[in-house]
């Protein structure tokens, strides 16, 4: 017996090689059977992806794949992922097509979470579909309002305070990160909007609240794959009861939302925060307790290390462009000057210069480089066939806003690109610009970011001058690549000059 199962064991495993060759073969050859252009050299086992996530990021290889698809006059082409194909957009047309006006059949992001081991993750706005993500943004909308919003602001302005306060005694520090320490801002700002605590990370980059945010961040090879494990074979992740997140860190966030809202209840305490927003829909029967904390933990998720990003990116190009930062910070001199030095929503919220600054920082480093989605039905592309259901499409983000067909010289950080500056390297009047997505699915939290974000820089500039470190910060950014949102792959050391 013993014998025949080792007579045995080498044909199964020709066998099963036989199947998974079938399988990679039948995949590569996805897009030429449905009749659609799909990119040059697909590798049986890359894609087209070869170095994903350990030597380049998705928006280097997404650009690649762009300018080839554009070289070729193609309104759309079929790539690659590892084993999975996907169709990357490059027309505009057809972007705002399948984003605004056929959304009804691009609804979905096909993202996998499961609810029994990531029950917070599973109800997310990026993660829900159908009509549950519907119903739960209809109900969510109002809570990001600009009139809450701005009830949201006197604290960021007290954190903001705190910010340039640390700057203040550790702002020539060589170990002083820039990266880290926007994070740290905007975990507090979140902390204090979302969760209705202080989080103290800005004082105490070790302190709990930041260390669980970046947990939930972390993004490892491991979990980078079991997202695409997930997205490919959703039921068999759901048997394997597959975690994208760590099961820990969302205990933490469910208890900490728990916590503190039987404390609000049991004092009848009542705070102008979107916690408390949350807190009257689930006393109308609109959410439970883990949508309450479910929509916590996605706002501080979606908002802290893209608001961070965003920030860092802005005082980097702000540090290289010493007339653009001086220009900069004379309107902000001139906009206090009237207020008696003091900040208000209105006044940062209107400072022109500072939201074109804010702009071309998007543009250059938009904080999500890719937007996707799937079809949920069979979609014809006039003059390039048609895409099966359930096929996974890409907008490369990072890509439209470095045409230079739509923005000459993309490189160049130019804020006067937003200004109306005929001198300026002007975008076309319809240039694609989505760094918080299109359509009916954009990002519903970007005012509340550009609040923080914005309060933060003028903070920063009203007190202080930023310089390039040369010897520790290069003068033109790489991305990490195992990152899901645009992040420097190195740090960001910056010299800092108080006025």
């Amino acid at each position: 017996m013993v014998a025949f199962l080792w007579t045995l064991l080498p044909c199964l495993l020709a066998l099963l090689g036989v199947a998974v060759r079938w399988f990679l073969r039948r995949r590569q050859t996805f897009w030429s059977r449905f009749g659609i252009p799909a990119a040059r050299n697909t590798h049986l086992l890359y894609g087209n992806v070869a170095g994903l996530a350990t030597v380049h990021h998705t928006a280097t290889i997404l650009q690649r794949l762009y300018q080839e698809f554009r070289e070729r006059h193609l309104p759309a082409g079929g790539f690659n992922l590892f084993f999975s194909p996907v169709l990357l957009i490059v027309d505009r047309t057809l972007i705002e097509r399948v984003l605004v006006q056929d959304f009804a059949h691009f609804q979905d992001r096909g993202l996998y979470a499961s609810k029994t081991v990531n029950p917070l993750s599973s109800e997310t706005l990026f993660s829900l579909a159908g009509e549950q993500w519907q119903r739960r943004r209809l109900h969510l909308r109002s809570a990001l309002e600009i009139g809450h919003v701005r009830s949201m602001f006197a604290a960021t302005a007290r954190i903001a305070h705190s910010l340039a306060a640390y700057v203040v005694t550790h702002g020539n520090r060589l170990d002083l990160e820039w990266t880290d320490l926007t994070a740290r801002y905007t975990t507090d700002v979140i902390g204090s909007s979302v969760f209705g605590i202080d989080c103290h990370s800005i004082r105490d980059p070790g302190a709990e609240f930041r260390a669980m945010g970046y947990r939930a961040f972390h993004c490892s090879l491991w979990r980078m794959w079991k997202l695409r494990f997930g997205y490919a074979f959703r039921r068999v992740a759901d048997a394997l009861r597959l975690y994208i997140n760590e099961p820990s860190v969302e205990r933490f966030f469910l208890q900490l939302c728990r916590s503190t809202i039987l404390h609000r209840e049991s004092y009848q305490t009542v705070r102008r925060d979107f916690l408390q927003l949350l807190i009257d829909m689930k006393a109308n029967g609109q959410l439970d307790m883990t949508e309450v904390a479910g929509q916590c933990y996605s706002f501080f998720i979606a908002g802290f290390e893209t608001s961070a990003n965003l920030m860092s990116f802005c005082l980097y190009e702000l540090a290289k462009s010493g007339p653009v930062q001086e220009k900069l910070r004379s309107s902000i001199v001139a906009a206090l000057d009237e207020t008696d030095g003091q900040l208000s929503y209105d006044m940062v919220m209107s400072l022109g210069y500072l939201d074109q600054v804010v702009n071309e920082t998007l543009r250059m480093y938009p904080p999500v480089d890719y937007l996707f989605r799937v079809s949920n039905c069979d979609y014809p592309i006039e003059h390039l066939g048609t895409i099966p259901r359930g096929t996974l499409v890409v907008v490369p983000v990072h890509a439209l806003h470095h045409d230079p067909e739509y923005y000459p010289q993309p490189e160049v950080f130019d804020p006067d690109r937003f200004g109306g500056n005929a001198k300026s390297t002007s975008p076309l009047p319809d240039a694609p610009f989505m760094p918080f997505g299109l359509g009916p699915r954009h990002c519903i939290g970007s005012t509340f970011g550009l609040m923080l974000v914005k309060v933060g820089l003028v903070s920063l500039l009203r007190s202080f001058r930023f310089s390039l470190n040369t010897n520790r910060t290069p003068a033109s950014i790489s991305f990490k690549p195992r990152s899901l949102v645009l992040a420097p792959s190195s740090g960001m050391y910056l010299n800092v000059e108080r006025i």
